[in-house]
């Protein structure tokens, strides 16, 4: 990959422009002049081979790695972040760069992260799914290499972050189901200290707060993103606070368990308990009911990650990232006026 950084430098060079432009140039990024353009377009045709993308011949192959937590179950459980996961790793290969996915345990030094992370050149690095308290970002500020958080996020300033705006589709999910006459709402939450379930926690207690209605820990019922989580969890919501209509899951897989337990329960969707999940998975538009849910447009996301990880590796002019990308509120039959709000 040497060779082909220098022969990025000595386009450069001779189109007396950047690297940066000349990245950005071959993999069709940024505004440049027609002029600029085709400089560089030209020069660079000097160098490349037939039948074989730019990108992969001009030193724009960079190693990118994703680091993901290593008690998380995801591959198994979570076909949503799964696929999210699966998406990314797909969107860097196809501009020709190189991803590892390596899992990371917060409460230590000798995690593979860190090990990785001392051994290779790394270019740019992902916390995907990153959990509450974790510092490998510092780590990462230290080594001088760029990185963006995805899939939950703080709200500190200075850390970078790409993710769907988890608290405001959460946000909306509870304004929702108070449109809907719902006061006695339970929650069905993900793993406890991971930040994608806090921040879609925090959406919670945002509207809570602004809709002045009381909040209780006892209608938050914390677990693993699987169905098995949000069969068991129903089953004691339910017995503990029989009074609840509504439930939020906070995904979609967690909301098909759900759905299990309240038929065991003889317990009617949406007549007797509506039901809203997150992510809205292609199964669910199929359940019976179909699912009201929130979606993501989870195909929009790597490809902004990709462009500006890119950006962050070949400018030394950005100085902080924070995009978040929408969430879409989708109803369907799971959901009705709570009783006597007919």
């Amino acid at each position: 990959m040497e060779g082909a950084r220098i022969k990025l430098k000595e386009i450069a060079k001779k189109a007396n422009v950047s690297i940066s432009t000349v990245s950005r140039i071959i993999n069709n990024q940024g505004n440049f002049s027609e002029e600029t353009r085709k400089k560089v377009l030209d020069i660079a045709n000097e160098h490349l081979k037939p039948g074989i993308a730019p990108s992969n011949q001009v030193g724009i192959s960079y190693n990118i790695v994703v680091i993901v937590p290593g008690n998380n179950d995801f591959f198994d459980n979570d076909p949503s972040t799964s696929a999210d996961l699966n998406h990314l790793k797909e969107e860097f290969e196809a501009y020709g760069h190189q991803v590892h996915i390596v899992k990371h345990y917060s409460d230590s030094q000798s995690s593979p992260a860190y090990k990785l992370l001392g051994e290779e050149k790394v270019d740019a690095a992902i916390l995907f799914d990153p959990v509450e308290g974790d510092k490998m970002y510092e780590e990462l500020n230290r080594l001088g290499i760029p990185y963006v958080f995805t899939n939950g996020r703080t709200y500190n300033t200075g850390q970078n972050y790409i993710d769907y705006d988890n608290r405001k589709g959460a946000y909306e999910v509870i304004r929702y189901l108070h449109g809907l006459g719902h006061r006695r709402i339970g929650m069905i939450a993900g793993p406890r200290n991971h930040l994608v379930n806090l921040n879609r926690l925090d959406g919670c207690k945002d509207a809570f707060r602004d809709l002045g209605m009381p909040w209780t820990d006892a209608n938050v019922a914390m677990g693993a993103f699987d169905p098995s989580h949000g069969y068991e969890a129903v089953k004691q919501l339910m017995r503990e606070q029989p009074s609840i209509t509504a439930i939020f899951a906070f995904n979609d897989i967690i909301a098909y368990g759900a759905m299990k337990a309240l038929a065991e329960m003889n317990l009617r969707i949406p007549k007797d308990v509506s039901l809203v999940g997150f992510d809205d998975l292609k199964l669910s538009e199929f359940m019976v009911p179909p699912l009201t849910t929130v979606r993501r447009f989870r195909y929009d996301i790597s490809s902004v990650i990709v462009k500006v990880l890119t950006e962050l590796i070949t400018s030394k002019n950005i100085s902080e990232v924070y995009i978040s990308l929408k969430t879409e509120m989708i109803e369907r039959e799971s959901c009705s006026k709570a009783a006597g709000k007919a």
